[in-house]
């Protein structure tokens, strides 16, 4: 198992268009995000899955706003995509969770990555 903890509030997956992820700022805060869950993971030296995987991810999220769970495995796919595995495809279960915590310094997520068998 690999467990990996994000700090900082989840960032949801936007759509975007080739122009639009440089003038849109919701588009920059997400490749933003997203190229930071890839490089938390190769500073923690993951090593990447040949097999099949299973994806557990829990989004600690505080204030109203609160984003869509499928917006935020989207982020959370896409941004371990050739590090964690070799490519998503390989994902036969995913769950994502998303908690309330009482202050924004708790905000974080949490992923955790298993291989499993065929």
């Amino acid at each position: 198992m690999i467990r990996l903890v994000v700090p900082g509030r989840p960032v949801p997956a936007v759509r975007m268009t080739q122009r639009s992820k440089f003038v849109n700022k919701q588009a920059q805060r997400y490749l933003e995000y997203k190229n930071y869950i890839g490089w938390l993971a190769k500073a923690e030296k993951i090593k990447r899955a040949e097999g099949l995987v299973e994806v557990k991810a829990i989004a600690y999220l505080h204030g109203l706003r609160e984003p869509d769970a499928d917006n935020l495995a989207k982020a959370y796919l896409d941004s371990l995509n050739g590090i964690a595995w070799i490519d998503d495809r390989q994902v036969r279960k995913l769950t994502i969770e998303k908690v309330k915590v009482d202050t924004a310094k708790e905000q974080r997520s949490e992923i955790e990555i298993y291989e499993v068998k065929k």
